[in-house]
């Protein structure tokens, strides 16, 4: 799993996410979150899961809990680009209704 910041001309910020989300990589999506909220303070993170092989249950857990630390820090949290197997997880797990997903 990779992370790769893009700042953007607005206060969104993007972590450009890329490789497989489970449990052996989950914790590296929340240290990444923790790592800019406080340092960049955006009004919205953006995770971009175009290049995420690979989303399972821990992956999961781990986007609601990169959730739940932005909401805590003020800051919206978005998902863009999802692959459809992973859209599909998102929605059967009734979290497209959580995140903005674009």
């Amino acid at each position: 799993m990779s992370a790769t910041l893009e700042p953007t001309p607005s206060d969104a910020l993007v972590i450009r996410l890329a490789g497989t989300l489970d449990l052996a990589t989950c914790e590296q999506v929340t240290e990444a979150v923790q790592a800019v909220l406080p340092v960049f303070r955006p009004g919205a993170l953006i995770l971009d899961l175009d290049q995420v092989t690979l989303l399972d249950s821990a992956g999961i857990g781990a986007l609601v809990g990169c959730w739940k630390l932005a909401a805590g820090a003020g800051c919206a949290l978005r998902l863009r680009n999802p692959r459809p197997l992973a859209y599909a997880q998102l929605e059967l797990t009734g979290l497209l209704d959580v995140f903005a997903v674009s």
